[in-house]
């Protein structure tokens, strides 16, 4: 059974112990199971309580945000005299359930002590006894588990008991959040602390204007039903709203036929579409824009500033340029947590050329995996398919290579029989078994193992001894064929551990880290990759220059790394401005 304690700290006073507190009755069948059991002689089997349908002390509004990761919080304030006891037992929460539209699962007490332990006083949680605690001590506990209380002293026992129900992450990661809309509720999982403590302090929240935030991808669904008032309209209007976006948004072509399954979407992928590189600008929509555009529309709003992680996004997307107000603010990357490095000197005695690090399930992915698999480097790849299922998106065809490029065509298919073979490949993680891609443009993007460290060990899980023993990083980014670039915390690996990178991306991602102040190695090597909108000519120019670079000597590479090092170095501190430590740093 899941439970564990805290402590808040005492902030109330002792009004509490002039409640008109009332015994609340207990089933028959509670009380002979009890009885049965041998406990006959007993005073009473519950406390009395002062519960959320009474006047609740100001104070207790607190606990909203103390534990903001539980929402519809109901107050009872219980007190044991001398001689009662609780036996151990576990709640059912028929009337919170009824009233707050609960599943059992998920609901969970809180228990806040609000006075310290006094002698005879007692607390079970799990089966584990509890004693000597002090005044803000709290206990959670989920539904189910068995807990029990008494007192056998002479002091009454004074608790308040918090019940609430747990945010669900579909709450937090597939809704929109809204703040400082006047007719718009904060709703429960919008005080969740990641948004709370990492979200909101990133984009000043603390200015009060009208603001919004998405976590995911694809439709803001919330938007189709939002009406406002005509004065929120006009406050809107005059102030602004932003709303911000967490992750790269869900491009299409408009009116494209779609050639590549499934049939009859508009995206080429689960939830965003790939191209070839050379699509007219103004042909090009994205889900994310669409659901602002048609809300805006409907309320007659005309001063929206959308953010969101794409780069030169106003330019990429002309359509919506006299519509909505596009900029580049990277949400994501102003909450990534900094990388705890245990040596934080350049490694220059590294015995490997290149790193490759890969989660999800991506098409360029794939096609750097097969080519990295024969390279001089550490692969993480989880995932298994043939050359049906990788050979044709919209935006290359190895069947065409095949034809006009035959031994780069003859080497990706060595490399594909090496994953098939070879697969998982792990690092930082423990995967047993890879994932099988079953059929052209596959659903299931993360490996099906549930064996894996778990992520928050994964810095510290040898990652760093891997990262120390190569010259260079290649990230293979979330996307590769779109439009805008973007960049994420992959990157970052290969900053906070001081190595030069090669970036499998959108074009002009360098360009985009550059102008956020990292500096690149375009002293030491060819970038001009960055520039290929052709997202198939970017590809093979990556697979070029990573070629050049396992072909260099080990000797001659590490004489290079020690050119780097100013840059290594320069990079490292500008990251540690930029990223927002966590609370227990």
């Amino acid at each position: 059974m899941k439970w564990f304690r805290g402590h808040i700290g005492k902030f109330w006073d002792e009004g509490y112990k002039e409640f008109p507190y009332v015994r609340q009755p207990i089933t028959d069948e509670e009380v002979s199971e009890w009885r049965s059991k041998g406990y006959d002689h007993v005073k009473s089997y519950t406390g009395v309580m002062y519960d959320s349908r009474n006047p609740m002390p100001t104070w207790t509004t607190r606990f909203n945000d103390i534990f903001s990761e539980y929402a519809n919080l109901t107050f009872t304030f219980y007190k044991m005299q001398t001689l009662e006891i609780m036996p151990e037992h576990s709640d059912h929460y028929r009337t919170y359930r009824k009233l707050n539209n609960s599943e059992y699962n998920d609901v969970v007490r809180i228990l806040v002590m609000l006075e310290d332990w006094k002698p005879g006083h007692y607390l079970e949680v799990g089966g584990v006894g509890v004693v000597n605690w002090i005044a803000g001590d709290y206990f959670v506990w989920e539904n189910d588990c068995p807990h029990a209380a008494s007192n056998i002293g002479v002091e009454d026992r004074y608790t308040l008991q918090i019940t609430g129900t747990k945010i669900k992450s579909e709450d937090i990661w597939h809704k929109t959040h809204w703040y400082n809309i006047p007719d718009l509720e904060t709703k429960a999982a919008s005080k969740q602390p990641f948004l709370m403590t990492r979200i909101l302090p990133s984009i000043n929240h603390n200015n009060g204007n009208p603001l919004m935030i998405y976590l995911y991808n694809e439709e803001l669904q919330e938007l189709k039903t939002i009406n406002h008032t005509d004065e929120v309209k006009t406050l809107l209007n005059e102030k602004g709203l932003d709303i911000y976006l967490y992750e790269p948004i869900c491009t299409y072509v408009y009116g494209a036929e779609q050639k590549f399954p499934p049939q009859g979407t508009k995206h080429t992928l689960l939830f965003y579409s790939e191209f070839k590189g050379n699509e007219d600008p103004y042909s090009l929509r994205c889900d994310e824009f669409e659901s602002i555009l048609a809300y805006a529309q409907r309320n007659k709003l005309t001063n929206i500033r959308v953010h969101t992680c794409d780069y030169d996004v106003a330019k990429q997307y002309p359509y919506y340029g006299n519509k909505l107000q596009l900029y580049t603010n990277d949400l994501f990357l102003k909450t990534v947590p900094p990388i705890k490095v245990k040596d934080e000197s350049p490694s220059i005695d590294f015995t490997k050329r290149f790193i490759c690090m890969n989660w999800r399930w991506a098409p360029h992915r794939h096609m750097m995996a097969m080519f990295m698999s024969q390279q001089d480097s550490y692969l993480s790849w989880y995932f298994r398919t043939d050359m049906y299922n990788i050979g044709q998106t919209p935006w290359y065809d190895l069947f065409e290579w095949g034809k006009k490029y035959p031994e780069m065509f003859a080497f990706l298919l060595r490399g594909l029989r090496d994953l098939n073979r070879n697969s998982p490949y792990n690092l930082d993680l423990k995967i047993t078994e890879a994932t099988t891609i079953m059929h052209p443009y596959f659903r299931q993007y993360n490996p099906t193992n549930n064996t894996i460290y778990n992520i928050k060990e994964k810095h510290e899980n040898n990652i760093e001894k891997f990262y120390r023993d190569v010259f260079c990083d290649v990230v293979n980014e979330t996307r590769f064929a779109q439009p805008t670039a973007n960049y994420s915390e992959k990157v970052y690996n290969a900053l906070f551990y001081k190595k030069p990178f090669i970036m499998v991306g959108p074009p002009k991602t360098l360009e985009y880290m550059r102008q956020e102040g990292f500096k690149t190695f375009s002293d030491f090597w060819d970038e001009s990759y960055d520039d290929i909108t052709d997202h198939e000519q970017r590809l093979f120019a990556i697979y070029k220059l990573i070629d050049s670079i396992n072909k260099k000597p080990i000797e001659e590479l590490r004489l290079i790394y020690q050119q780097m090092i100013p840059i290594l170095n320069y990079n490292y501190d500008l990251l540690q401005q930029k990223v927002m430590p966590l609370e227990e740093d």
